[in-house]
């Protein structure tokens, strides 16, 4: 897929190239249809293709998820043998012959089934597969994961190894590998997996477009390296591939993408030099607002100006006839997409946001109800509040969901109605129609299905502007109407924020309006505010400049484009195929590279669409240099635990808060945990943690690796005071799990050499701080009562980083997340 994957869908959390996902919705039902995973994924492709589009949230996820608890009979669903069914060419022994050849550690797995052509792949592929399962059992605990190989070729397709697997590698090695170091391994592996693979049958693609979570300082380090690669010599986008490797150079991680369907000669009927003369034509840019960091729930992020290519300007063109090439369908795509960001004017009263106390769930309820049919019978049966949604990262959310228990068995579970409304506004984020369906059920059509058109185009679109305008704070002046998409049972509607006359990257409202003329699916994504903007709407670069900048950087590769595989609506998927084209990319880019880069409208600067992807914090920090702890210091704002300020300080002699510990040790197990992502509960932590505090996130992510108390919303923790040495030796012993072994150590002696070893409470902690190397006596004295700046709590976490492996509980057999 081409470099939006990630970037628009509206509530999806990307977890990097094994392309799953965590939605924020109920998620209660475990199975999907393949259809509607693919109508999902289908507006995810337009997002290439249509400046602003939210993506369809029509999928929960795009995979079956198993789930055991003790004691819980587990049907073996089949085991390996030597059959060969048809459309296959090896046996599923085979299939698992080949998964251990390349993972020998799946060894100590069991294999639990082996299951022909899994109706759980997603997209559907147009290939015959093996999906092999696998279990670990550890007493009552077991942990089911699967691999896919190719049925015809063999080909393992992907495997990933599970952290329960990997915690028990122990190694005594000290070595470990750099990015750099770690990519052989990589690129050996490729060879391995992808048989009679040739030296030129594959491009690397850069660190910087592969989409890597930024390392933790604790836990295990992983590097993931993204490879395109070849049909006759030329880049195919449907064939690519992905590993991931530890520090210690084991693989951790493959997955492969392929097709099953004909390639098309590797032969341009047009040339280069006309295909370029068509692009440079066509080619054109616009000013937009984008954010710093698009991922990030942190509060005051800034927006800068940047020229993007507008409307299709990097669509692929057909290399037989310089048409583009809709990458739903393969054929070429419609100039009656484009609405020319039409003004919206409608006929109802615009959108007033509650003033009062805190909605309950009756009360969003309400207002969904105000807004949109529900059907008769269906009732509300799930409501949470929860903080951390995509759409409003910091405000609590009400997540809300009915179903209608009267209905027939299969239809049931076919369609679930789900909404998402802010507790203090009372903003409606978003509303869900799902097509749901049990295993091995024929999806059962409701007998007052339209069969098609009965609304027109202009009634549609009336309805849509006049939804936007009541739901939308200030719609009318800051919404223009961008893009309709003509389905086979719905029309969706695609609306672009502006401020100032500048078009707001990402922030975009879609409606969908069924043939029948009911609103099935509404999303709404307004995240920019005006303080976050650049206060200087002129920008350093001119159009004409900026035009011109990405005509010499921009060139065109021939090359194969995929396209297919998806649905819009209910209608069928198109099947999965290659067009022979002309793609734009930078240069040595990689064919989705033209989909991350914007150029800096002031500075010229080509930067990353959605901030840093290469896994590490790229800061130039102004106030370490010469420091006694400035490699310590330097060290944890690479791994994203301090954060720098704008000006680069990190105030390395700053004394620090509790809070701010407890942020340090959440951001060093997590760096990445600004991402939006829901699971925040209404409830207070601790009487001074409610939901609204800045510490609210970390705390719970300290609570959930048991390093601190559980949840008591009656004591304080009191984040804000400031942390004393022997403080910090306490929560340093409570890491390690030592607090008991700490008990035994209460008399002066238990701290010889130390002046000051009368003045100390906690001997215990402290006696093992110092043993251990954390936190070192100064000039024979431990000074316990003295405050902790950041230069110390750095060297602290640095030398707590280094104790992995090397005690029996730290970092020891726990998930991180």
């Amino acid at each position: 897929m081409r470099g939006y994957f990630h970037a628009s869908l509206y509530e999806i959390e990307g977890r990097g190239p094994d392309l799953s996902f965590d939605w924020n919705f109920n998620v209660r039902f475990k199975m999907l249809t393949a259809k509607a995973a693919t109508a999902a994924m289908a507006t995810l492709l337009l997002a290439s293709q249509t400046p602003g589009f939210a993506g369809s949230a029509s999928a929960a996820t795009a995979e079956q998820v198993t789930e055991s608890a003790a004691g819980e009979t587990e049907q073996q669903l089949g085991l390996t043998d030597n059959e060969v069914p048809e459309g296959a060419k090896i046996s599923s022994k085979q299939a698992s012959e080949n998964i251990l050849n390349l993972f020998p550690l799946l060894k100590k797995a069991t294999i639990s089934y082996a299951r022909f052509d899994s109706p759980n792949s997603f997209p559907p592929p147009d290939y015959k597969a093996w999906d092999i399962g696998f279990e670990l059992r550890e007493g009552n605990r077991s942990t089911g994961f699967s691999a896919t190989v190719h049925a015809v070729t063999g080909e393992v397709l992907s495997v990933h190894l599970p952290s329960e697997l990997l915690e028990k590698q122990v190694s005594d090695s000290e070595t470990k590998l750099t990015r750099t170091e770690a990519r052989k391994q990589a690129d050996e592996f490729l060879y391995k997996a992808i048989p009679n693979l040739k030296e030129d049958g594959f491009v690397a693609v850069d660190d910087q477009y592969v989409n890597n979570a930024q390392q933790s300082l604790f836990g295990r380090t992983e590097y993931t390296y993204s490879y395109q690669l070849k049909h006759e010599g030329l880049v195919s986008e449907a064939e690519t591939a992905y590993i991931s490797v530890d520090q210690s150079g084991l693989i951790t991680g493959y997955s492969r993408t392929t097709i099953g369907a004909e390639y098309p000669s590797s032969k341009a009927a047009v040339s280069a030099e006309q295909a370029q003369q068509k692009f440079e034509e066509q080619f054109d840019v616009q000013l937009a607002y984008i954010s710093e960091d698009r991922f990030s729930s942190r509060k005051g992020q800034k927006y800068y100006l940047g020229y993007t290519p507008k409307n299709s300007s990097v669509i692929p063109l057909n290399a037989d006839t310089l048409d583009r090439i809709n990458s739903l369908t393969g054929e070429t795509l419609s100039q009656e997409v484009s609405q020319e960001d039409k003004p919206l004017k409608g006929s109802v009263a615009a959108f007033t946001p509650n003033t009062g106390s805190k909605l309950n769930a009756q009360q969003a309820e309400k207002l969904v109800k105000k807004s949109f049919n529900i059907p008769e019978g269906y009732q509300l049966d799930y409501s949470q509040l929860t903080k951390g949604s995509f759409a409003s990262p910091n405000n609590q959310v009400w997540s809300l969901s009915w179903s209608n228990r009267n209905a027939s068995v299969s239809y049931m579970f076919m369609r679930d109605i789900s909404a998402q409304v802010d507790a203090a506004t009372g903003q409606i984020y978003s509303v869900n129609i799902y097509q749901r369906m049990m295993p091995g059920m024929e999806q059962e059509k409701p007998e007052t299905e339209v069969k098609g058109k009965t609304v027109t185009k202009s009634q549609a679109e009336k309805l849509a502007v006049n939804t936007v305008i009541s739901l939308v704070p200030d719609a009318s002046k800051q919404f223009r109407l961008s893009t309709v998409l003509e389905l086979d049972d719905a029309r969706t509607f695609i609306f672009q924020r502006y401020l100032n006359g500048i078009l707001v990257k990402d922030d975009t409202v879609q409606v969908q309006v069924s043939n029948d003329g009911t609103l099935n699916e509404y999303y709404a994504l307004v995240a920019a505010t005006p303080e976050q903007l650049p206060t200087d709407v002129k920008p350093a670069i001119s159009y004409e400049k900026a035009r011109a900048t990405y005509l010499e950087e921009f060139k065109l590769v021939l090359s194969y484009s995929r396209y297919g595989g998806y649905s819009m609506g209910n209608s069928e998927s198109v099947p999965v195929g290659v067009k022979l084209a002309y793609m734009p990319t930078r240069t040595d880019s990689p064919l989705t590279g033209v989909s991350y880069e914007v150029l800096d409208a002031n500075t010229g600067e080509w930067k990353s669409m959605y901030g840093s992807t290469t896994g590490a914090v790229q800061v130039t920090t102004s106030d370490i240099t010469g420091h006694a702890a400035e490699a310590a210091l330097q060290n944890i704002v690479q791994h994203g635990v301090l954060l720098a300020d704008e000006q680069g300080r990190v105030f390395p002699d700053r004394v620090i808060t509790k809070g701010d510990w407890f942020t340090y040790l959440a951001r060093a197990i997590n760096p990445n945990m600004d991402m939006y992502y829901s699971g925040d509960g209404d409830g207070n932590l601790y009487a001074d943690i409610t939901p609204e505090s800045p510490y609210y996130q970390a705390v719970r992510t300290l609570i959930d690796q048991r390093w601190l108390a559980g949840a008591d919303s009656e004591t304080k923790l009191n984040p804000e005071e400031e942390m004393t040495r022997e403080e910090l030796a306490v929560l340093l012993v409570r890491i390690l799990r030592y607090e008991k072994l700490a008990g035994f150590y209460t008399l002066p002696s238990d701290l010889p050499n130390l002046a000051d070893a009368s003045a100390v409470n906690n001997k215990g902690a402290v006696s093992l701080s110092i043993k251990l190397g954390l936190l070192p006596s100064i000039e024979g004295r431990f000074m316990p009562a003295r405050k902790v700046t950041v230069a110390e709590a750095a060297q602290v976490l640095e030398r707590l980083a280094k104790l992995q492996g090397k005690t029996d509980t730290f970092m020891s057999g726990n998930r991180l997340y």
